[in-house]
């Protein structure tokens, strides 16, 4: 009965194919394949992958780029007479040849062209690449300090986001940690969370309104609503430096005041731009570097005291 009950609860294996994938040109029922079906890929053939590309092409070769395609249409794999290649359409996205059916001339913006060349004119491509680009339009996928950090001095508008979205993204640190900023924070929601919580991502829609000159009167405004919350904020104003060099307390400097405050890279401690030009050290770097000179020390002779005892 138990070796009954056991055998009973055994899971049933899955059953065996009884077809493989074939290449659309073989088989007897080849004409009814290339009408009714779009095979997944063969040996000499695969689908485009969704795929995020951020450089240009080359200049294409027609013959070159249709001989390394195997004479197939790029999106469903149809063979293409060499005498008709002509007829190919080219995808400025992914860099290859489709048929008429998988290329209907749509025509988008090339993130690659944006990112390396501030280009937004309208490329053509194929249905598959306009309809990824499409869905992606809203990710923050492209970082222009990793792939062409050249760009933010070359567009002016760009690099004034970059300095917004720095500004936006200390002053946010500072209201997550203040019960009196719930309305201010609220207001950042209007923004795509990445804007104030990174420094570089943007998506192809956050590149299109800097472009238009939508996104940066946005932040700006933002910005300015914050600075009146910290202005008559007890909290806020607690949570501000006081630069070490000048000890000036009647002036409260904060992360966000890039043009008058310099932010140490190591310890992150704030100080009057125009101070911290006086001296290159950090008062507080040199505080933390002594007492870790000092537990060291003390470390290595409670260590020689208790080697001298036993």
């Amino acid at each position: 009965e138990l070796k009954r009950f056991c055998f009973c609860h055994v899971l049933p294996l899955l059953p065996i194919p009884d077809s493989l994938p074939i290449s659309p040109d073989d088989g007897e029922h080849a004409d009814i394949y290339k009408l009714r079906i779009r095979v997944r890929g063969n040996l000499e053939w695969a689908p485009p992958r969704p795929q995020i590309i951020f450089n240009i092409h080359p200049p294409p070769k027609r013959k070159i780029v249709v001989a390394k395609q195997n004479y197939r249409c790029a999106g469903c794999g149809t063979r293409i007479d060499p005498d008709y290649i002509k007829r190919l359409r080219y995808c400025e996205y992914l860099g290859r040849y489709f048929c008429q059916c998988c290329h209907e001339n749509a025509q988008v913006v090339v993130p690659g062209r944006i990112l390396m060349k501030w280009d937004f004119s309208k490329y053509y491509v194929s249905n598959f690449a306009r309809d990824l680009l499409t869905k992606i339009a809203g990710d923050p996928l492209f970082n222009p300090n990793d792939i062409n950090s050249g760009l933010y001095k070359k567009v002016k508008a760009l690099e004034s986001v970059r300095i917004l979205r720095m500004q936006l993204f200390h002053m946010k640190t500072l209201f997550r940690t203040c019960r009196f900023s719930k309305e201010v924070l609220e207001q950042f929601d209007f923004l795509p969370c990445h804007l104030t919580e990174d420094l570089h991502l943007f998506s192809l829609n956050d590149l299109l309104s800097v472009r238009n000159g939508e996104l940066a009167p946005r932040m700006k405004e933002l910005l300015k609503l914050g600075t009146v919350h910290v202005a008559g904020c007890v909290l806020c104003q607690a949570k501000g430096f006081v630069c070490e060099f000048c000890g000036n307390e009647k002036d409260i400097i904060f992360p966000f005041q890039l043009s008058k405050c310099q932010r140490c890279e190591d310890c992150h401690a704030c100080y009057h731009r125009v101070c911290f030009r006086a001296t290159k050290d950090c008062p507080r770097c040199q505080r933390l570097a002594e007492r870790r000179e000092r537990m060291a020390r003390r470390n290595m002779e409670q260590q020689e005291d208790e080697g001298g005892g036993t």
